[in-house]
């Protein structure tokens, strides 16, 4: 079961609104065994994670120093240790369906600022202007185009358009910083999104952008 949320950005990637599908039984899961964030030891920790599967008990000594040194001592609610065995209990929280930037006009720095998110989504720009005459919206759509990145524009009256549709995302593998960005986001969730739905879910087509 997942939810969509919408919530602020991070540190290091400021500007903008991520669009989540939450992993509600991973959420619940980590909420009783108190755990937030599997973090702690950065790209490292999660890159030992992944080399265990999820769920299934595989013998402490088929596994390296390090990782055998970071089972020991990662937090409750990450991993279990029983019979000389561990068991990953730790799956990404969520999602990144979707990043939406908002620029005045289709600028440079719109493109360039959603085109951060392009190894983790499928990304948006929300404008209030498309340009200041007909060839440069050719071009600039064009351009906007080209890269994937989707176009809304936002009228005087507030209501939204989509002009241009983000173009569908879809991971080539699994990495540890593709979870630790996962982490960071679902870390925003805990911060502003508990609360509810924020009202930007309406700008998009999130469920249809995939990620």
């Amino acid at each position: 079961m997942t939810d969509l949320v919408a919530v602020p950005s991070f540190s290091g990637y400021s500007g903008a609104t991520l669009h989540l599908a939450i992993d509600q039984a991973e959420h619940q899961r980590r909420q009783k065994a108190g755990l937030r964030l599997a973090t702690g030891h950065g790209f490292g920790g999660l890159d030992h994670l992944m080399a265990l599967p999820h769920g299934l008990p595989v013998p402490l000594n088929t596994l390296d120093k390090r990782q055998r040194a970071y089972v020991r001592r990662a937090p409750a609610g990450i991993c279990t240790i029983h019979d000389e065995h561990v068991t990953r209990h730790a799956t990404r929280p969520c999602r990144i369906t979707l990043a939406t930037v908002r620029y005045d006009a289709l600028y440079k720095m719109a493109l360039d600022s959603a085109s951060r998110f392009a190894p983790m989504c499928a990304r948006q720009v929300i404008v209030k202007r498309l340009s200041k005459n007909a060839f440069d919206r050719i071009n600039d759509i064009s351009e906007f185009d080209f890269y994937g990145i989707g176009i809304v524009l936002e009228h005087p009256d507030g209501s939204l358009e989509t002009v241009l549709e983000p173009r569908a995302w879809q991971p080539k593998r699994h990495t540890p910083a593709a979870w630790f960005f996962a982490e960071q986001a679902y870390g925003s969730y805990l911060e502003h999104g508990l609360a509810g739905v924020d009202a930007q879910l309406e700008v998009g087509p999130a469920e249809r952008a995939g990620g």
